[in-house]
């Protein structure tokens, strides 16, 4: 159920569709194009011949000059990518060949075109939400399960995290909520308690609190990305590198945690 939830989220749902793209004839001197590509702050440029694509033009990342006529990377397998791709597949992608866009195809026939800067768009936020979000549930579930009590647990987290916890405790009594405090935990407060108890990262398969810590690291940082709409999730092609390897620690980490749920304490 949540891999075709998250297999639903697709690179056809984020590119720029043909009909839209800034292009350049084959034949056509770039520098027609050179005032509105520095505008748009286009990056890259569909070359067409008869009206197919037939190739990408790059522009300098420093100022966006464009090269000379003919100057161009034809059109390969290396710049394709399906319509269907998933949105994590597509960061991995953009990843291992270090190339800022891609092509994309549907059927034999190139239907748009997709690069870093579209993983900054809200449906891509939401892909990546949902998989931390995925994390977060399984790391809460091994706290709730675990023999220490709620209460114990937020012993492991600074002073004022307490109090802040506390304070939330109280509000929800006066209410007459009934809620476990887990369900306040930030991400952090889940990285924090789990990196002290080792019987707990051990579950997710790591020996040493210094190797949880490093399978978590950046993790929190990229939520904090995501969560805020103002914030950039990709700066530049270098930072894709980035946000796959944080990707890749929290799939790992979502392999390793426990499926099923554990007896309740009592």
């Amino acid at each position: 159920m949540l891999q075709h939830v998250s297999d639903s989220f697709t690179v056809g749902s984020i590119m720029t569709g043909q009909k839209r793209l800034k292009k350049l004839k084959k034949t056509e001197d770039p520098s027609t194009m050179q005032k509105e590509v520095r505008e748009l702050q286009i990056n890259q440029l569909p070359i067409v011949e008869n009206g197919s694509v037939v190739g990408m033009m790059i522009a300098d990342p420093e100022d966006r000059t464009l090269p000379e006529v003919g100057s161009y990377e034809p059109i390969a397998p290396k710049w394709l990518v399906s319509a269907d791709t998933s949105i994590r597949k597509l960061i991995d992608i953009l990843d291992s060949g270090q190339h800022p866009a891609r092509f994309v195809f549907q059927g034999n026939k190139v239907v748009g075109l997709v690069t870093y800067a579209d993983l900054n768009k809200t449906l891509v936020r939401t892909a990546l939400y949902f998989l931390i979000s995925q994390l977060e549930i399984k790391l809460a579930r091994l706290l709730r399960h675990h023999p220490k009590s709620t209460e114990e647990l937020t012993r492991y987290l600074s002073q004022s995290r307490q109090e802040d916890l506390e304070e939330k405790r109280m509000k929800m009594a006066e209410k007459d909520v009934t809620a476990d405090l887990t369900e306040k935990f930030y991400l952090t407060d889940l990285f924090t308690i789990i990196g002290k108890i080792p019987d707990l990262y051990e579950k997710l398969g790591y020996q040493s609190r210094s190797k949880f810590d490093e399978a978590t690291s950046g993790i929190n940082g990229l939520r904090r990305r995501v969560a805020h709409p103002v914030r950039l999730i990709i700066d530049d092609i270098d930072s894709v590198e980035m946000v796959n390897r944080r990707c890749d620690r929290i799939e790992n980490l979502l392999s390793d945690a426990p499926d099923k749920e554990p007896a309740l304490r009592v």
